[in-house]
């Protein structure tokens, strides 16, 4: 099997790309009403963004293609940090392809590592770093009240148990995902 992505690959692959990318940020409008929502959005997004993820892999079986998929991904999230994260979700991506022999379990895998990084660049970076220039600007977004609220809640041990329900509807997305890509699996 020739394992070089072709132009029709590459573009299927920035496609499939795109279309996370909106998912990414179409998916969590529904959660911005209140700071309990909001929170459970990466939860959300992880059942969602499995499925371009997926016939990713499913369709673009050669090496690099999800690597591809994430610096996509990663540009799409725009910060530096974020863009960082998704790069070694890729890398990590690959490297779990190569070792595994069953492509739905690489791919399945693969998603978690991915999903994990979106949600440590995309919420739990940006809340180390920034938390004070953040807060500010969803106190002017949304208000005092939700910002304090929002800040109550976002805690250390919160994030851990949004990671670990992260990895749980990663899984239970990727299986989901699996159905639509029969034939591939």
């Amino acid at each position: 099997m020739d394992n070089k992505l072709r132009i029709k690959e590459l573009v299927l692959v920035a496609a499939f790309s795109v279309l996370g990318i909106a998912f990414m940020y179409l998916i969590p409008m529904p959660f911005l009403f209140t700071p309990y929502t909001i929170l459970i959005s990466p939860i959300v997004q992880s059942l969602f963004l499995a499925l371009p993820f997926i016939l990713t892999g499913a369709k673009v079986q050669k090496k690099w293609a999800i690597l591809i998929y994430c610096v996509i991904w990663g540009l799409g999230g725009i910060m530096p940090y974020y863009i960082g994260m998704m790069v070694v979700a890729g890398i990590i991506a690959e490297f779990i392809l190569v070792k595994t022999k069953n492509r739905f379990k690489g791919l399945s895998l693969s998603f978690v590592v991915a999903m994990l990084s979106h949600y440590i660049g995309g919420t739990v970076i940006p809340y180390i770093i920034t938390k004070e220039q953040q807060l500010e600007v969803i106190k002017q977004m949304y208000g005092k009240d939700y910002a304090m609220k929002m800040q109550e809640l976002k805690t250390i041990p919160m994030m851990i148990i949004i990671a670990i329900a992260i990895v749980v509807v990663s899984f239970i997305g990727t299986y989901i995902s699996k159905k639509f890509c029969k034939k591939h699996f």
